[in-house]
């Protein structure tokens, strides 16, 4: 295969690789190519020599392949592709590396959760509907006592408070369905956190909140009022797991997970509850908008919590025993 040197002794075993329909490259550890499959020179074609060479040279950054260690599921985007990345050493020689192309397979993800979308439409009407009958009700049978005695403050508070309840309600369901416009600046992520458990602790004095905070963490450059708003449904999701009595846990560091942040460029939001944990059946289905495991549920508040956190170039997800993760990542110097 010209274009590429060939010391290793490869030519027993060229049929098996050739048969293969994904990606084998095998680099010194330098990343010089040494062998490629035909499916290799195939992605080269496609994604151009300079994408390719930044995708066989990523895993060689890693802690972990440094050592060397194997690792498997690395991911890599370059452009409008995806890649995972298994990365295996080579004796003295260098690496062997198997490509996958998971483009498509996002691109798949991303359909069906739109046609899912589509498909509960006609539910989400009537649950909004339904859940806004609560408010209405509680504001017009406040009004008619207000015009009873027009002093009484309280009842002007309730209707401030079932406004309140419609508002929030219509700004989740915006988020979901139309662009953020983000407005960034650099933060304390703690500093967001510890407003978010304001915002809800008054309500729920029968919640203890536990905060393991890495002090060393540096300022991100994020929408504070975006991520006040992941925090406050995360959290209130954790409250409502343990009904209103129970203990938070929030603890924050350095992310090193060798998928998402290998080079430790991501710093990590955990946030626990004293409950049971996501029921197995509705685990894959936490991030769909309007599917909800509780009763009455909209399933609103960790769908838009996805996007923003998304917008930011992160990652949310559960990644068990109770436990919500947010993946942010840690701005370059000068990074605007």
């Amino acid at each position: 295969m010209a274009g590429v040197s060939r010391p290793l002794k490869m030519d027993r075993y060229e049929r098996i690789l050739e048969s293969i329909e994904d990606p084998v490259v095998v680099i010194d550890k330098t990343g010089n190519p040494l062998y490629m499959n035909q499916a290799g020179y195939i992605l080269k074609s496609q994604i151009g020599s300079h994408s390719f060479k930044s995708l066989i040279n990523y895993p060689l950054g890693l802690n972990f392949v440094k050592k060397g260690m194997s690792v498997k599921g690395i991911f890599f985007e370059s452009k409008d592709s995806k890649f995972l990345i298994d990365i295996f050493p080579l004796e003295e020689e260098g690496f062997t590396l198997l490509i996958r192309d998971i483009t498509r397979f996002i691109e798949m993800e991303e359909t069906a959760k739109k046609e899912g979308i589509i498909i509960t439409i006609s539910k989400l009407l009537s649950t909004i509907f339904h859940d806004m009958k609560g408010p209405v009700g509680g504001i017009k049978g406040a009004a008619q006592l207000l015009k009873e005695d027009i002093q009484d403050i309280e009842l002007v508070d309730d209707i401030l408070y079932e406004v309140k309840r419609i508002e929030n309600l219509i700004n989740e369901i915006t988020v979901i369905t139309k662009p953020i416009k983000l407005f960034k600046k650099y933060a304390s992520i703690h500093k967001v956190i510890d407003e978010a458990i304001k915002t809800v602790e008054k309500q729920y004095k029968q919640v203890r909140y536990e905060r393991v905070y890495d002090p060393s963490l540096p300022d991100l450059y994020i929408d504070p009022d975006y991520m006040h708003r992941v925090f406050v449904n995360i959290i209130r999701n954790g409250i409502e797991a343990v009904g209103g009595k129970g203990k938070i846990t929030i603890s924050t560091g350095i992310s090193w997970d060798k998928i998402y942040s290998p080079k430790g460029n991501k710093v990590y939001v955990r946030i626990k509850d004293s409950g049971k944990g996501v029921p197995e059946d509705m685990i894959d289905k936490l991030f769909i908008p309007f599917v909800s495991g509780k009763k009455g549920g909209m399933g609103i508040g960790l769908s838009s919590s996805y996007k923003i956190v998304k917008e930011h170039g992160g990652i949310l997800r559960y990644i068990g025993k109770a436990t919500f993760e947010i993946l942010l990542p840690i701005p370059e110097r000068g990074e605007k």
